[in-house]
């Protein structure tokens, strides 16, 4: 499980690492240029079109092994076809339903960090070439460790939203668990973390249904999904926990 996302991770981090990188020295050169900074104007097509990129990666992989392991249930996906097909519908669907979000994180984020250097080298005194210089110096850091996140983060909601579209088109009803990676960074109240992945460890809902999710507030969150994007940033952000199916009349 953990080296399903960890393939994922690997095959979009740097498709994000070079977006990141490319906006934050183009915003270097406008400051370094005209003393003032902005993200490019064509910033968010290009951050759309990053994303349908990462989504395509990860929603075939996250949906393929459902219909090959439950291949009963979906005598209708016969061809590559077939799954190509379904796969871009989804794509599109991530996209509508939660892009506009994500971009505006990610650029904001991006706009947030530029800006944060340029004010801390304003306040110790620095000119615009010094503060330059000191942003070209940290960009490789920022959108490295910036794309990591960020892979692991939208690469695991897609995923496990393709799982839960494809169940969706099963023929036979399904139920789903929750499974979790059992390590110490696995979310868990008892060490303080406001979630707890942990004691939700192989929870089994129906399909329609969400998982609840403790918290240390003795409240619950529902995910339809791990990742779920409906959910707060606490619960899905480097979140690792997966889905596993079966059918119903099997459970």
């Amino acid at each position: 499980m953990d080296n399903d996302l960890d393939a994922m991770e690997d095959a979009t981090q740097p498709l994000i690492e070079r977006l990141l990188t490319s906006f934050m020295r183009e915003m270097v050169d406008q400051y370094e240029a005209e003393d003032m900074v902005g993200l490019p104007t064509d910033a968010r097509q290009r951050t759309v079109d990053m994303l349908r990129k990462t989504y395509g990666i990860s929603i075939s992989m996250g949906g393929k092994p459902m219909i090959d392991g439950l291949k009963d249930c979906f005598p209708h996906i016969e061809t590559k076809q077939d799954e190509d097909d379904l796969f871009q519908q989804l794509i599109n669907e991530y996209i509508e339903r939660f892009g506009a979000q994500k971009v505006l994180q990610i650029l904001e984020t991006t706009r947030k960090q530029v800006m944060g250097v340029i004010r801390e080298g304003q306040r110790e005194g620095l000119g615009v070439e010094e503060i330059a210089r000191l942003l070209r110096e940290a960009v490789p850091e920022f959108s490295r460790v910036r794309s990591r996140v960020i892979a692991r983060t939208e690469t695991h909601g897609s995923s496990q939203y393709a799982q839960y579209r494809t169940a969706q088109q099963s023929t036979r009803p399904l139920v789903k668990q929750w499974n979790s990676i059992e390590d110490a960074r696995t979310r868990t109240i008892i060490m303080d973390d406001t979630y707890d992945h942990r004691v939700i460890d192989e929870q089994r809902v129906a399909l329609e249904q969400p998982f609840m999710v403790p918290t240390i507030f003795g409240t619950k969150e529902p995910l339809m999904y791990p990742g779920d994007p409906a959910g707060t940033a606490g619960n899905i952000i480097n979140c690792r926990c997966a889905m596993t199916f079966r059918r119903a009349d099997r459970d």
